[in-house]
C-alpha cells in the first residue's frame, strides 16, 4: 500500500486544473474534489492547544510484552522533508518548513502512540502558471500495537480514529487516510525499517518501493 497515493494524485489534479486556467490569463481558487476514500473533514472544527497528549486508556487493556530496542522511547520529529519527499515523487514540488510537533512514542510494554499538535509540513507545487502552495496537516492521537524483529518494527492493531490526517491547498481542506501512516489494522501488520544513530537519533522508513524511499527523522525528547 502507497500511503501518500490519494495526496499525490491529488497534487497532479491541482497541477493540470491550473494549467488549463492559464490561456485565460487568470489563476483562481480551485475547489478540491474528494476522492472516494477521503472524507472531508470539516473546516469550522478548531484544532487542539499544544498540550502533549496523555497514553490513551486502551493501552491498559493490551497485554504487555516487553520490547527491548533502542527504538524504545519518546522521540520528536525533526525533518519531515525526507519523508514527505517521497509522497510527492513525480511531482515538482519544493518542500517548505514544517510547524507544530509531532512525537513517536515507543513503549516498553509493545504499546506504540503517535501524538501530533498542529504539525504541517508546507510545500509548494511548480506549474506554468505559478506555484501551488499545499499544507499537510497531522493533529491528533494514533495507537498500535508494536514488535521488533531485526531492523524492522511491526505495527498492528491500528487505531487512528482520533487523528486528523488532511491536505490543505486554496483554502480548502480534503481529509486523507491516517490509516496511512502506520499501515492498515485489517491487513495485518506494516514493517517499517529503523535505525538508531547513537543514543538520540532514529530514522523510520516507510515501506515503499521496497524501502527505498527517504526516512523520517526523528530524534530522542527528554
Amino acid at each position: 500500500m502507497k500511503p501518500f497515493f490519494s495526496l499525490s494524485v491529488l497534487l497532479l489534479s491541482a497541477v493540470l486544473m491550473l494549467t488549463a486556467c492559464a490561456g485565460s490569463g487568470e489563476i483562481r481558487a480551485i475547489p478540491l474534489t474528494p476522492l472516494p476514500s477521503a472524507t472531508p473533514l470539516p473546516t469550522s472544527t478548531p484544532l487542539p492547544t499544544a498540550t502533549p497528549v496523555p497514553m490513551p486508556t486502551e493501552a491498559a487493556t493490551l497485554p504487555a510484552e516487553r520490547v527491548e530496542s533502542c527504538l524504545v522511547g519518546r522521540w520528536i520529529v525533526s525533518d519531515a522533508s525526507p519523508y514527505f519527499q517521497t509522497a510527492f515523487q513525480g511531482t515538482d514540488i519544493v518542500l517548505g518548513g514544517t510547524s507544530g510537533n509531532a512525537w513517536y512514542n515507543f513503549g516498553e510494554a509493545g504499546i506504540f502512540l503517535l501524538e501530533a499538535i498542529q504539525f504541517a509540513q508546507s510545500a509548494a507545487v511548480k506549474t506554468d502558471v505559478g506555484e501551488v502552495p499545499v499544507d499537510v496537516v497531522m493533529d491528533g492521537i494514533a495507537l498500535a500495537r508494536y514488535r521488533v524483529e531485526g531492523d524492522k518494527v511491526f505495527f498492528r492493531e491500528q487505531s487512528v480514529t482520533s487523528l486528523v490526517f488532511q491536505v490543505e491547498a486554496f483554502g480548502e481542506t480534503l481529509g486523507l487516510d491516517p490509516a496511512g501512516l502506520l499501515g492498515d489494522a485489517a491487513a495485518g501488520e506494516t514493517a517499517f525499517l529503523f535505525e538508531c544513530v547513537g543514543a538520540d537519533r532514529l530514522l523510520l522508513t516507510p515501506p515503499l518501493d521496497n524501502y527505498g524511499v527517504f526516512p523520517l527523522v526523528l530524534e530522542r525528547y527528554p
